[in-house]
């Protein structure tokens, strides 16, 4: 039986920063150690001037090392110069 994908971290970047789906999945793909992963995206309204800011949805299938993954993908953003939250999802 093929296990479904589960949503592991919320990603919100600073104000007037955006990253494209391919960026951020390679991004993501590094962090985890595996090709098997997906990302999201959806606005959330009213949060910013422009009337949303978007948050990203980074989701596994495979038991992966969550703390890893974490370290690594904080490190990755730092150096691109975002700004960001990242919010771990209950599991």
């Amino acid at each position: 039986m093929r296990r479904e994908q589960r949503q592991v971290f919320l990603l919100h970047l600073g104000t007037r920063q955006s990253i494209g789906p391919d960026d951020l999945r390679v991004i993501w793909a590094t962090a985890c150690e595996s090709m098997d992963v997906r990302v999201s995206r959806r606005v959330q309204p009213g949060s910013c001037a422009e009337g949303g800011r978007p948050c990203y949805g980074l989701w596994v299938r495979r038991t992966f090392n969550r703390i890893a993954a974490e370290e690594r993908l904080r490190a990755m953003l730092d150096a691109r110069g975002f700004l960001f939250t990242l919010t771990p999802m209950p599991t």
